[in-house]
């Protein structure tokens, strides 16, 4: 454990979409660094046993300003500041862009951008006022470069991959920091339930991250305040590929799809 991993010990975190995957396991990696962690999320059941490994597990929907506000106050009451903001909470849509409609588009926006930034305008007041804090949006390399059959879940992170940087700049200067995690398909039932099981199953194929790498990384990223990292190196390698020569990429994907019959 390095000294900056160290100083995390006493700070209060509010983790979205906490009652599995990657919320789950960032909340768990978090309070090992001795964080008071408040999680959320809507299923009852699994906040309750939240709660028993946490310091804090508390019902909220971001698509609910009511939602927001009352977890605010919580933790205003419970611990008069928050050091860390995990914008984690997400939804999926994998979708022909042809059988995708404009209410897909809208439901993934209010939860994976719109939810983000309620949260955001919420608690970053808190960070601000007291002058230090570290928002981190849990984005994806989806948020970086397209895939196929994933407008809207790309539309919903490039947005937020967007929003974040901006608000980083608005930020300068006032102590508070904006990190974006970018990982790629994470090995957790997300495709399931959206609906698609058999991304996770193709995905697999080519060897998916785990959620606690995922969790191990935004821990690090809090820590050392990084701008922004993508996850693995097969991520990373597609996406310089797709930022240089994006016709090659995409005859790679060509040559995939015909491999495969997709």
């Amino acid at each position: 454990m390095n000294g900056s991993e160290q100083n995390l010990a006493g700070q209060v975190a509010l983790v979205t979409g906490a009652t599995s995957g990657i919320g789950l396991q960032t909340a768990l990696a978090l309070t090992a660094k001795g964080v008071k962690v408040v999680g959320t999320g809507r299923n009852q059941t699994k906040l309750g046993t939240l709660d028993q490994k946490i310091d804090l597990a508390l019902t909220m929907d971001v698509t609910d300003p009511k939602s927001v506000q009352v977890v605010k106050a919580a933790v205003e009451d419970r611990y008069g500041r928050l050091d860390i903001l995990v914008n984690n909470a997400g939804i999926g849509c994998f979708l022909n862009w042809d059988e995708s409609t404009a209410d897909d588009l809208e439901r993934i926006l209010s939860v994976n951008l719109v939810g983000a930034v309620r949260v955001a305008n919420h608690f970053l007041p808190m960070m601000v006022a007291q002058g230090s804090g570290t928002m981190v949006s849990v984005a994806s390399i989806a948020g970086l470069r397209a895939y196929g059959k994933h407008s809207a879940y790309c539309a919903s992170k490039f947005g937020l991959v967007g929003w974040s940087k901006s608000v980083r700049k608005d930020l300068r200067g006032t102590g508070v920091s904006v990190s974006i995690v970018c990982p790629p398909a994470v090995d957790t039932p997300f495709f399931a339930t959206a609906g698609r099981p058999e991304i996770r199953e193709e995905n697999r194929k080519n060897g998916m991250v785990t959620p606690e790498e995922v969790a191990e990384t935004v821990v690090k990223v809090i820590a050392e305040q990084t701008p922004q990292v993508v996850i693995s190196g097969r991520a990373k390698l597609l996406y310089a590929l797709d930022r240089m020569v994006p016709s090659f990429v995409d005859r790679l994907q060509q040559f995939k799809d015909r491999r495969t019959g997709t």
